[in-house]
């Protein structure tokens, strides 16, 4: 008798655990399909970066804005829904960092500047891409903008991807962005002394003007000055110099 009601148990719990298992392989399929689905809705292009730094397979049916006169390669993937503008942006420069950590590092700083100018939730996290590692940098403004931003370093160069709209549509759109990001080859390009100096100068121009914007005018005297030292003639960042100088 014992040993019948050991049998029905045993049985029992066969035919659960089978249960569980078509049921988690139901939803890895389901999960499969909608993968598919969303990889369907990338362009039949390939979309291959002119300063040659990556080639991606954005979204079909969006529109390309490229950045011909950044000594970076930079590219925007534009689309709009109900007015809502919709925007993947790439970018492929030669690596400022020395690894991975001062990457992040640099992220954290840009995200405490961004909310002591403009407000919002931010996060910094790691995660992996490519079997290696990236900043996963996660962005809620308060007037309704989200982004979904990865940056890495492959290849000995440095990319970041961000996903960007209102927030209306950002959960119908992240999918189709991340399966974008996900297709991006980072091709090993090695960058000319000159090109690589070229990048972090147009860099340190950026981030002058952010600090000026949020009114460090020390941070962004620092960053001229680390500028001018590579450049001692460049004149946007002498006109920068003498409007944080002037009394």
């Amino acid at each position: 008798m014992k040993s019948k009601r050991m049998l029905f148990k045993v049985l029992v719990l066969g035919i659960a655990l089978m249960s569980i298992g078509l049921l988690s392989f139901e939803i890895r399929a389901e999960s499969s399909k909608q993968q598919v689905g969303e990889a369907a809705k990338l362009a039949n292009e390939i979309y291959t970066d002119p300063k040659g730094y990556f080639k991606i397979r954005p979204p079909a049916g969006w529109t390309v804005e490229e950045y011909t006169t950044d000594p970076r390669g930079k590219v925007n993937f534009n689309s709009t829904e109900g007015g809502k503008k919709i925007q993947l942006k790439v970018i492929g420069a030669a690596n400022p960092f020395v690894d991975f950590n001062e990457l992040v590092q640099d992220c954290k700083n840009g995200v405490e500047r961004l909310r002591a100018r403009m407000g919002g939730t931010y996060s910094v996290e790691t995660i992996t891409l490519f079997g290696q590692k990236a900043a996963l940098i996660l962005t809620s403004l308060p007037n309704g903008f989200k982004q979904y931003q990865v940056q890495l370093i492959a290849e000995g160069n440095y990319y970041a991807m961000s996903y960007g709209t209102d927030q209306q549509v950002y959960e119908k759109y992240l999918p189709l962005a991340r399966a974008s990001m996900e297709t991006l080859e980072a091709l090993p390009k090695q960058a000319k002394p000159e090109q690589a100096r070229a990048h972090t100068i147009a860099s340190k121009i950026r981030l002058a003007r952010l600090y000026m914007q949020i009114g460090r005018k020390d941070w962004a005297l620092t960053a001229v000055n680390e500028g001018l030292s590579l450049d001692p003639e460049n004149k946007e960042f002498l006109t920068l110099k003498k409007e944080l100088t002037d009394k």
